[in-house]
């Protein structure tokens, strides 16, 4: 992953980074303070439009994603000059004996010299007769949080510096086990679907000083990205997400060279600001047949411009560095934004969307994820998909709805992935891969 000695040290400025983190701490609280979760204050919203035939969709989805990759994301960057594999380990009698598992160390190697590299976990069912789908995306907590074998390599992201107030990745034995629901690998096994997934923080270290750490580091002088958390940076064009982005197509690339599954049929999925990575890797990579937005809220599958929970204003200052720093001139002025995220989903048809909210979750605005799913299916309707959604929002735990490439859930719960979601997303994936 890191290939200088001193990649995952702490940086020299720690004190100066313990004010920052209070600082945004006292930001952030007062943000949340302000969210709106009363419906009756949501203001009337015009949506900007999407266009009304195929020949014109054609011709402003290039602009489209253009917009958002200028005033959101910011840019994905190009493909590696080369890609090339170390087989970690391999286990034949994995999971139970249902699965063979790989840990794959992809390096993703650039011609002035410069490298990156990370490991994913892949998961191939044992009771199949061809190469199956699979599903991949990106996790919070380590490989070896998110299986029953213990014997999966420990993530190796950067530790948990002090006084830090972001997510830590997990480096230590003690984040074993604990996220089993997240990635379902059982389950997937029965049902017959491959699955993988890499650390994300192994891509783009969840924190604003993970620039110098990050796969940007293949692109950009040393110099350029130690300037950037400085927070006054305003040319800053790329993010978090985008390296998050791209990490997913880097999977798929690798996936594609393994001949035990079929990579043709790959579901790209993500949960929280995963989910918004899901979509905006979908909304560029058409390699992806089926793309999973699980309670992405804000800046995912919610509609910027309903005002109703977590708001562009405290993604913009608190998660600045997921985002090109153009997005801070939206704060509390999220009318003027040139898109809105309806248009992304839109950006993933004709393929499958499936978008999932969790009814406990306001501040991912569930309503606004099912109406930004609702407005998007208007696109798929120019493919001759015409997908059937509900004119009122479902109940929670009624199941999946909606129909010809655009599906939502409602689940009863909290802001999460668990059992439940996967066996939706399975049973949309068997229609879809299988039908």
């Amino acid at each position: 992953m890191y290939t200088d000695e001193n990649a995952s040290r702490a940086p020299d400025n720690i004190e100066v980074i313990k004010a920052i983190g209070q600082a945004m701490d006292y930001w952030s609280n007062e943000l949340y303070r302000r969210r709106n979760f009363d419906e009756s204050k949501c203001p009337a919203v015009e949506l900007p439009p999407l266009p009304d035939s195929l020949e014109k969709w054609q011709r402003e989805r290039k602009k489209l994603l253009a917009l958002f990759a200028e005033h959101i994301y910011g840019e994905i960057p190009p493909a590696p000059d080369k890609i090339t594999t170390r087989l970690l380990a391999e286990r034949s009698d994995a999971l139970n004996n249902t699965a063979i598992r790989r840990e794959i160390r992809i390096y993703c190697q650039m011609n002035n010299g410069m490298s990156h590299d990370f490991d994913m976990l892949l998961y191939i069912p044992k009771n199949v007769q061809a190469p199956p789908p699979v599903f991949l995306g990106l996790n919070f907590d380590g490989n070896q949080a998110n299986t029953i074998d213990e014997d999966v390599a420990l993530t190796r992201g950067p530790s948990h510096y002090p006084g830090y107030w972001w997510r830590s990745a997990a480096t230590t034995n003690d984040k074993r086990l604990i996220k089993l629901d997240s990635w379902n690998f059982a389950e997937a096994m029965q049902r017959g679907y491959a699955v993988a997934t890499v650390n994300y923080c192994e891509i783009f270290p969840d924190n604003p000083y993970g620039y110098e750490k990050s796969i940007y580091r293949l692109f950009r002088s040393p110099e350029e990205l130690a300037a950037f958390p400085a927070r006054s940076c305003g040319l800053r064009k790329f993010g978090a997400i985008s390296a998050w982005a791209w990490g997913l197509s880097r999977m798929l690339d690798v996936l594609e060279d393994i001949p035990e599954v079929d990579a043709d049929r790959a579901a790209v999925l993500g949960h929280s600001r995963l989910g918004k990575t899901a979509l905006w890797a979908g909304a560029n990579d058409e390699r992806f047949k089926m793309v999973i937005s699980n309670n992405s809220g804000c800046l995912g599958a919610a509609l910027s411009r309903r005002d109703f929970g977590e708001r562009v204003g405290h993604l913009a200052y608190i998660q600045r560095f997921w985002f090109t720093e153009t997005l801070t001139q939206y704060a509390d002025r999220e009318s003027e934004l040139p898109v809105d995220q309806h248009q992304l989903l839109a950006l993933v048809a004709p393929r499958c969307l499936y978008v999932a909210s969790s009814s406990e979750d306001g501040g991912a605005d569930p309503r606004g994820e099912f109406l930004s799913a609702k407005a998007a299916a208007k696109v798929w309707q120019l493919y001759n998909h015409a997908p059937v959604l509900p004119d009122d929002m479902p109940a929670a735990g009624t199941g999946t709805v909606g129909s010809n490439g655009v599906f939502y859930h409602l689940k009863s719960g909290v802001h999460s992935i668990t059992a439940e979601d996967w066996q939706h997303y399975y049973n949309c994936a068997d229609g879809l891969f299988r039908g």
